[in-house]
């Protein structure tokens, strides 16, 4: 009952706290040529900043990798509400299965999505299956990540950032990764290193963006 109410009410919640934000993007100049060449992409966001990027990219057909565990139950029925289609497994339930349906996905022209340090971290540390995607897609990885003017910071394992309504946010859009199918266990682990620093470098540009 719980996860009834919790889906049916989140998804209009989440629309309605997005209508009063006042968005600004930057970066858009790293996905754009991307677009231009009628390519896809492989979103990569950290668990905490998952809930203004659920508004923003609504209704795109987005397949996003949603661990099987309870929390993540909850999220794959709001954000499919919000025209995701999700995808269940994590590092720890359904791994490998789940990287292959997610690389998939990017093959057949699909935009996907993975936030690299879920389902249970550790925060701001990027899992290998994010790379492991971009290497048997084809698709270049694109760091995203969000902010708020005013905004509250839950206490959860990903401190889960939720912006208070009315509030000024930004999207930034970092630079895209390319991840060779040749790759060595060496460069993508050097890969794994650069979309870390990339996400944390972009993170705390987009928290001081407004200071």
């Amino acid at each position: 009952m719980l996860l009834f109410l919790a889906s049916s009410v989140g998804p209009i919640l989440i629309f309605l706290l997005g209508k009063t934000l006042r968005i600004k993007w930057i970066g858009e100049e790293n996905l754009n040529p991307i677009r231009e060449d009628k390519g896809r992409v492989l979103y990569a966001f950290w668990h905490g900043r998952m809930l203004i990027l659920s508004y923003s990219h609504r209704w795109q057909k987005i397949h996003v990798l949603i661990s099987q565990h309870r929390d993540g139950e909850l999220i794959a029925s709001i954000i499919e509400r919000l025209g995701f289609a999700t995808i269940r497994g994590s590092t720890t339930r359904g791994g490998t299965k789940a990287i292959f349906e997610m690389a998939k996905k990017g093959v057949d022209g699909y935009d996907v999505a993975i936030t690299p340090d879920g389902p249970k971290g550790p925060r701001f540390k990027v899992q290998p299956g994010t790379i492991y995607i971009a290497q048997r897609s084809g698709l270049p990885i694109i760091p995203v990540t969000n902010s708020a003017k005013s905004r509250w910071t839950l206490s959860s394992w990903d401190g889960f950032l939720i912006p208070k309504p009315f509030s000024k946010a930004v999207i930034m859009i970092g630079e895209p990764i390319y991840v060779s199918p040749e790759s060595t266990p060496q460069e993508l682990e050097e890969k794994k290193e650069e979309l870390e620093k990339k996400l944390v470098e972009l993170t705390q540009k987009a928290d001081s963006y407004f200071r």
